[in-house]
């Protein structure tokens, strides 16, 4: 009798052990992208950072978070097990490379130039004449190459851009304009140390997402996106960029400004 009941327990801990199998850790990587993902005092922080930790939190998925040039991380998650990558745009041509979560914030992307741009960039077509500084690997890219502007200049990092606007006009490394999002253009500028930019052109709107890549396990996949979705039911799963100002008041203010300054320009 004793070994019986000594067996039925084993094979009950055993059953359940098979059907909540422990979960691995995922590495998410990331880029210097403010406010949505960056790093402060050592450690990636921001808007999107904030959505990805709350869903290994209700997906109990332990998380190794990681920033590093986009390009890095972007063939990082398609190569690497158990890797997403955030703050990612949906493409058509990145569709099948990744499963898609999200998605987790929205972004604008725009045009920046120096504050003495005599150009006029009126529609975004009117770029193809200047060269355009962009983030190698980056959705801007393909964004701006389908509208015919096709003089970019690629770097692996969004804070190599501001000091290419500030060279002499006949430095083969200069850029007219700077492709990068709205949100962080002042911060990122700012790390630079460089000033006196401004706002040429509000390019588009664009869904970021936790993409991960196909070696990322079904269960790991699964369990992100049941937990998504039950952030999207209690309204956790995709603020807006000003709503992470209060956790933040060392930006705040200057974030605040930012996203005012942008949307009021992008309504015209």
């Amino acid at each position: 009798m004793i070994r019986r009941l000594a067996t039925r327990a084993f094979l009950s801990l055993i059953g359940l052990a098979l059907a909540a199998p422990a979960a691995h850790a995922v590495t998410l990587v990331t880029e210097e992208n403010p406010p949505f993902n960056y790093t402060e005092g050592g450690k990636v922080v921001g808007l999107s950072t904030e959505i990805v930790a709350e869903l290994g939190k209700r997906s109990a998925i332990p998380l190794q978070i990681q920033s590093m040039p986009w390009e890095q991380a972007y063939i990082a998650a398609q190569r690497d097990k158990e890797t997403c990558i955030y703050s990612a745009a949906r493409l058509e041509n990145r569709e099948r490379l990744f499963f898609w979560i999200g998605p987790i914030a929205t972004n604008r992307w725009v045009l920046i130039a120096k504050s003495d741009f005599a150009g006029s960039v009126k529609i975004v077509e009117d770029a193809r004449k200047y060269r355009v500084g962009v983030v190698a690997k980056d959705a801007k890219i393909e964004f701006l190459m389908s509208k015919g502007v096709t003089d970019l200049r690629e770097v692996s990092e969004d804070s190599l851009n501001p000091p290419r606007l500030v060279l002499n006009r006949d430095d083969p490394n200069r850029i007219d304009l700077w492709a990068t999002s709205a949100y962080g253009a002042r911060t990122t500028a700012a790390r630079a140390k460089v000033k006196d930019l401004k706002l040429v052109l509000t390019l588009h709107a664009v869904p970021l997402y936790l993409a991960c890549g196909r070696n990322a396990s079904p269960q790991t996949v699964q369990a992100l996106s049941q937990a998504f979705e039950r952030a999207t039911r209690d309204g956790t799963s995709e603020p807006s960029p000003t709503s992470v100002i209060a956790k933040h008041p060392g930006r705040g203010a200057a974030r605040a400004s930012e996203v005012a300054r942008v949307r009021a320009s992008g309504s015209r």
